[in-house]
C-alpha cells in the first residue's frame, strides 16, 4: 500500500471514529416508560417551554430582540412540532391543545442549533403529575452543513423534524408494551 493511500485511510478511519462518538454523545434516552398506562386513542395535552433554551447562541431574550418575528411565529412553531408528533404516531394517540386531559406532554426546549435543529427533554405526566415518560436529548437528526432559509424557516423544519422523532420513539416505546 502506498504512503498516501495509508494517510487515506487513516483519515477515514479517524472521521468515522468521531461521528460515532458523537452519534453516541447525542443519544436519545428514554428513561421512563409507563406508556402501558395509556389508552389508545388518548388525547396528550402539549405545552412546550422555550424560556430556558439557547436559540442560536442567544437565550430566549435576546434572540427575541434579534428575531423580531418570534413571539408570533412560536405557535407556527409548535404546531409544526406537533403534526410531526402526531404524523408518527396516527391515531394512536393524539397530541395537542387539550388543556383537560388526563395526560400533559411537558416540552423542555434545551438548544436551538444554528442550523435550526431543535433539542429537548420530554415528559409525560398524569393528572396527579406522576412521569409516566421521559426522554432526553429528542432533537430531528443529523444536520445538513447548510441550510438554505431564514433562522425561524430552519427552526419550523427543524420543530416538525424533531416532532416526527420524537413520534417514533414514543410508538415504539408504546408498541413495545
Amino acid at each position: 500500500m502506498k504512503k498516501s493511500e495509508c494517510r487515506y485511510n487513516r483519515r477515514y478511519i479517524l472521521l468515522a471514529l468521531l461521528c460515532s462518538i458523537f452519534m453516541i454523545v447525542d443519544a436519545q434516552v428514554v428513561t421512563v416508560n409507563k406508556m402501558s398506562a395509556v389508552k389508545p386513542g388518548s388525547k396528550i395535552n402539549l405545552v412546550i417551554d422555550f424560556s430556558k433554551a439557547t436559540i442560536m447562541g442567544m437565550n430566549e431574550t435576546e434572540f427575541s430582540n434579534y428575531e423580531k418575528d418570534w413571539k408570533k411565529d412560536q405557535p407556527t412553531i409548535v404546531g409544526r412540532f406537533q403534526k410531526g408528533v402526531n404524523n408518527k404516531l396516527s391515531d394512536m394517540l393524539r397530541v395537542g391543545s387539550y388543556p383537560d386531559s388526563e395526560y400533559t406532554m411537558k416540552v423542555t426546549v434545551k438548544t436551538i442549533s444554528d442550523m435550526g435543529n431543535v433539542y429537548c427533554d420530554v415528559v409525560i405526566v398524569d393528572k396527579n403529575g406522576t412521569v409516566i415518560f421521559s426522554v432526553n436529548n429528542v432533537n430531528g437528526g443529523s444536520e445538513p452543513p447548510i441550510l438554505p432559509g431564514s433562522k425561524l424557516a430552519r427552526i419550523k423544519t427543524w420543530a416538525y423534524l424533531t416532532g416526527r422523532s420524537l413520534g417514533n420513539i414514543i410508538k415504539s416505546e408504546y408498541l413495545a408494551q
